[in-house]
């Protein structure tokens, strides 16, 4: 491990942090990314690389001085302040390989899966990645109209989740459809549809993968023509939806009662 003491705005790896905090393009044009905070890094797993490990001089070395990054840069509180983006830096980031898998590589067991069709908001994106690893999901799929998995925000939503939960990104609607039925998944799909039924009526099958939709516009028609089961959350309340990622759970939790 390589360690040193850095004071000027001008490193190279302190640009690249600026960059891929801020470029989804540098992101995925590097291979990398970046997770802030104390608990965070700390909670990286091995068999994750990390390239480099940013640190506070405030920060107690056995914060991070046991991480087995390939270098750390300790430098100045005031410069630390410079690269973060959260209101309270806590002084520890680190810049680490991406964790996504090609979907030829994915290796889909029996057991619950997700897909989510375009959607947008981080932090929905976040908080179902951090409630599917909670609730035993096996991993999930993310079509081409996803936000970004790696933005700054997303990684923060998961709490760490991210590291544990195995995710093909960037595919068509279609091609993921195909790629289910070949697996002989049966697919739940989750729409504001005449032909819905409600979920708590539905029987799910331990092989499934449910799917999500825009926050907006809900699942395409492709989706909804292709899908095994169509179902809505009943919302006695009369409100006329719920927040993505709050459905979601209600969703994950259902298919969790009724396999345990």
């Amino acid at each position: 491990m390589n360690k040193k003491y850095i004071t000027s705005a001008q490193n190279a790896t302190l640009k690249l942090v600026k960059e891929l905090l801020k470029k989804k393009a540098a992101r995925k044009k590097q291979g990398l990314f970046v997770v802030e905070g104390i608990r965070a890094v700390k909670e990286i797993p091995e068999h994750i690389q990390i390239q480099t490990v940013l640190v506070s001089e405030k920060v107690d070395k056995e914060h991070y001085e046991t991480i087995p990054a390939e270098e750390i840069l300790v430098m100045p509180e005031s410069l630390f302040e410079t690269l973060s983006e959260t209101t309270s830096p806590q002084g520890l980031m680190a810049i680490v390989q991406k964790v996504d898998v090609p979907l030829a590589e994915f290796q889909m067991e029996e057991g619950p899966y997700l897909l989510l069709e375009n959607l947008q908001d981080p932090g929905n994106l976040g908080t179902i990645i951090r409630t599917a690893h909670a609730f035993d999901f096996k991993g999930i799929l993310m079509t081409k109209g996803c936000v970004d998995l790696y933005s700054p925000k997303v990684v923060r939503s998961t709490m760490s989740s991210l590291f544990y939960m195995p995710i093909v990104m960037d595919e068509e609607i279609g091609t993921y459809m195909e790629y289910l039925k070949e697996k002989g998944k049966t697919i739940y799909t989750t729409a504001l549809s005449e032909k819905a039924q409600w979920i708590h009526d539905i029987k799910f099958d331990s092989n499934m993968v449910l799917v999500i939709g825009n926050e907006g516009n809900g699942v395409s028609d492709y989706c909804l023509a292709n899908t095994d089961y169509t179902m809505m959350i009943p919302m006695p309340g009369g409100a006329e939806s719920l927040n993505a990622s709050v459905a979601t759970a209600v969703c994950m939790y259902e298919v969790l009662r009724q396999q345990k």
